[in-house]
C-alpha cells in the first residue's frame, strides 16, 4: 500500500478511500486489456537479491538489476538493459517471463511500483505493476496486470481508450464565463478557469493527462485529473481542474471502472 500511495502524497492528493463524496449513480464502464504473453529468457540470469532504484541502475551500469519485489508472494520485477532500450524479465513463482514492450525507461527514472492484489475476485492474488510513462507537461503511469497462462505470464495492460475517451465521455460541462461546473451523474464540482478560457466555449475536458494509481485496503483505485486541452485553452501549460476517482477491477480479459467519485481539485 505504501509504494502506491507516494504517488499521492508526492502530488499533494489524498487517497480515494479518505472522506470521500458519496459515490455517483453512474453506470460501469469497460473495455478489453491489452494482452501481451510473455517470452522465455533465452539466456540463464543470474538475478540479483538487492533492490534497487531505477536511476541507481541506469548510472551503474548493470545488466540486470532488481526494481521491485515481494518476497512473500515470491514476485519480482527486473530491469534487463539490452541496447538502448531496458526492458522487463518478470518472476512469479518458478516462472521467468520476458516483457520487452514494457516502457520503464523515461527522463525522470520513476522506479516502478509493485503490488500484489486480487482484481477479478477469485480470492488469490496477482501481480499489479505501476509504470511510469511521462510526458509533457503531464504525468501518466501505465498499469499492468499479470496472469499465469500454460506455463508462462500474461500481461492485461490498462487500455488508455477507457479513461482518455469513455471515462471523458462521463463528464457534462455547464457554467458561464470563468466559472465552469463539471458533472459525474449526481455529483458536481466548480473549477475557476484562466482568465483567457470561457466555460461556454468548452465541450469536453481532457482525461488521461494525469493518471495515477492507489491502493486502499485491498482495493486498486484509479485517479485521472480532467484538465483542459491545450488546444482549447491556448495556455502554455495544461491545467486540471478536478479529481476523478474510480475503483479498477479485471474480469475475463475486460478491465472495468465503477464506484466513481469527483472531486474538487483542492478538497
Amino acid at each position: 500500500m505504501m509504494v502506491f500511495l507516494s504517488i499521492l502524497l508526492l502530488t499533494g492528493c489524498r487517497a480515494p478511500a479518505e472522506s470521500l463524496p458519496e459515490t455517483a449513480p453512474a453506470e460501469p464502464i469497460s473495455a478489453p486489456a491489452v494482452v501481451t504473453e510473455g517470452q522465455a529468457p533465452e539466456e540463464l540470469y543470474d538475478l540479483p537479491t538487492e533492490v534497487v532504484s531505477l536511476y541507481d541502475w541506469q548510472t551503474s551500469g548493470e545488466p540486470l538489476a532488481l526494481l521491485a519485489e515481494i518476497p512473500e508472494q515470491e514476485m519480482a520485477l527486473y530491469g534487463v538493459a539490452d541496447g538502448d532500450t531496458p526492458y522487463v524479465l518478470f518472476r512469479w513463482g518458478d516462472i521467468l517471463a520476458e516483457f520487452p514492450d514494457w516502457v520503464i525507461d523515461t527522463p525522470k527514472s520513476v522506479t516502478p511500483e509493485l503490488l500484489a492484489l486480487d482484481l477479478d475476485g477469485d480470492g488469490a492474488a496477482e501481480p499489479v505493476v505501476s509504470c511510469f510513462q511521462g510526458g509533457n507537461q503531464v504525468s501518466r503511469y501505465a498499469l499492468h496486470v499479470l496472469q499465469q497462462s500454460r506455463g508462462t505470464l500474461t500481461d492485461s495492460q490498462f487500455p488508455e481508450s477507457l479513461y482518455e475517451k469513455q471515462l471523458s465521455a462521463l463528464l457534462t460541462l455547464s457554467g458561464s464565463g470563468e466559472t465552469l461546473t463539471i458533472s459525474l451523474g449526481s455529483q458536481s464540482v466548480e473549477a475557476a478557469l484562466p482568465e483567457e478560457v470561457q466555460a461556454e466555449t468548452l465541450e469536453h475536458l481532457w482525461t488521461g493527462a494525469f493518471v495515477f494509481w492507489s491502493e486502499a485496503g485491498g482495493v486498486l483505485w484509479l485517479e485521472d485529473r480532467p484538465a483542459l486541452y491545450p488546444e482549447d485553452s491556448a495556455l502554455a501549460s495544461v491545467v486540471s481542474l478536478a479529481v476523478l476517482s474510480a475503483r479498477v477491477s479485471l474480469s475475463d480479459g475486460q478491465f472495468t471502472l465503477s464506484d466513481m467519485t469527483l472531486q474538487s481539485k483542492l478538497s
